[in-house]
């Protein structure tokens, strides 16, 4: 991943007796947070600074391709978080049934709203000198795409995952070969043409919704399954290792016989589609990075909860992710040469000494205040708007249930 990402906390549970189906032991308990989620996203920090901070290109040696393990992963596992996050946004359901009208309806509405407020603010940061890919603006494509498919069964979920699995890397290679000029250049800002920053987010981008919808499928499908239960959780770490180690293995021997490696969709023809390499759109590629996503989540979620105490600081930074993102491209826009490093083992030491500073920053700041202070601005607008539309639609159900 060349620019990071983020999301906003989850919830494990959200007691709704107007929901019929039976649910997860997760969503029938007290509304609590699922510490691992939080966990898991600062893992996803932690890649995300590990590949702004470090040089670009890697060296080619050991060393290089451990710091590298993050590069393009950690923006899967944000994705992926993200679509956990929504589903969990509505009760974490099982089975896939519908929601009832009212708590779609409101969680159709906080998804739009933060959607409308991070498209304007991931563009402008987008136009800040820090050298990073910002994924904000695409998160707000995200979240819209979620209002579209928030209550659909799992089957469709599962089918829809892997239709993009599948179909969006030939559509994003497709339009690299015939409009090659779209997929060069600058990324979209808040300067640019609207027809640019919707090419840009759906189709041509770095993170484009073509492609990108898939983890963030898979996200919502996991999201409904029973994450309070320790085999769900092993099983997402196991299954999640396993396809990732299958899926790189896979690339590596196809591309090998067929004369590779392919670095990306300008290679010839469509033997491309075989690569695993960083950011390259294709299935493989794509296929491991969210097992690894699963891999993390499913490792967090164990962690967190037999080390409570100890992973306090990733929970808390992970609650913060939004604050921390947005404060680590503004520091790199500012101070550039405090931060950046040309070599793996000086940028070893910086991110270790940023990241220490931000986990102690955000445990504290969550000693005292339950959201960080960007998150809180991003809640507190729809807080508002949903006390205000609650009596109104409670009043609309009860009359409309005495007629």
């Amino acid at each position: 991943m060349e620019r990071g990402s983020v999301s906003s906390g989850a919830v494990s549970g959200r007691p709704a007796t107007s929901i019929p189906e039976t649910r997860s032991a997760a969503s029938r308990g007290p509304r609590r947070r699922l510490r691992g989620v939080d966990a898991a996203r600062a893992i996803a920090v932690l890649g995300m600074v590990m590949v702004h901070f470090g040089p670009n290109p890697r060296p080619d040696t050991f060393l290089g391709d451990l710091y590298g393990v993050s590069h393009g992963r950690a923006s899967v596992l944000f994705a992926l978080l993200a679509g956990v996050g929504v589903a969990l946004l509505v009760g974490g359901r099982s089975r896939g049934q519908p929601t009832t009208r009212r708590p779609a309806f409101l969680a159709r509405g906080r998804l739009i709203f933060r959607g409308a407020l991070l498209l304007p603010l991931g563009l402008w940061l987008q136009q800040l000198d820090h050298g990073a890919y910002v994924i904000l603006q695409y998160y707000a494509v995200y979240f819209l795409f979620a209002v579209l498919v928030l209550t659909l069964p799992d089957r469709w979920l599962l089918a829809g995952g892997i239709a993009v699995l599948v179909g969006g890397p030939l559509v994003y290679l497709w339009g690299a070969m015939e409009a090659p000029a779209w997929y060069t250049g600058d990324p979209a800002s808040l300067d640019d043409p609207a027809g640019k920053i919707v090419r840009d987010l759906l189709l041509s981008g770095k993170y484009p919704l073509v492609t990108w919808a898939a983890p963030l499928l898979a996200g919502l499908w996991i999201g409904r399954r029973n994450l309070a239960a320790p085999a769900m959780r092993w099983c997402l770490l196991v299954l999640g290792l396993a396809v990732a180690v299958a899926a790189a293995l896979a690339a590596d021997g196809l591309t090998a016989a067929l004369g590779g490696p392919f670095e990306g969709p300008r290679d010839p023809g469509f033997a491309v589609l075989l690569t695993d390499t960083p950011h390259s759109e294709m299935p493989l590629w794509m296929l491991g990075s969210i097992g690894s996503a699963c891999a993390v989540l499913g490792g967090m979620l164990l962690l967190a909860d037999r080390l409570p105490r100890a992973t306090w600081p990733l929970v808390a930074t992970g609650q913060l992710a939004l604050t921390v993102y947005v404060g680590h491209l503004l520091l790199l826009h500012t101070f550039p040469e405090l931060l950046k490093r040309d070599t793996v083992p000086e940028a070893f030491l910086t991110v270790g000494a940023f990241m220490l500073l931000a986990m102690t920053a955000c445990t504290l700041w969550r000693a005292v205040l339950p959201r960080g202070p960007l998150e809180a601005a991003l809640a507190a607008p729809w807080w508002i708007v949903e006390r205000l539309v609650q009596p109104v639609v409670r009043g609309l159900t009860t009359g409309r249930k005495a007629r």
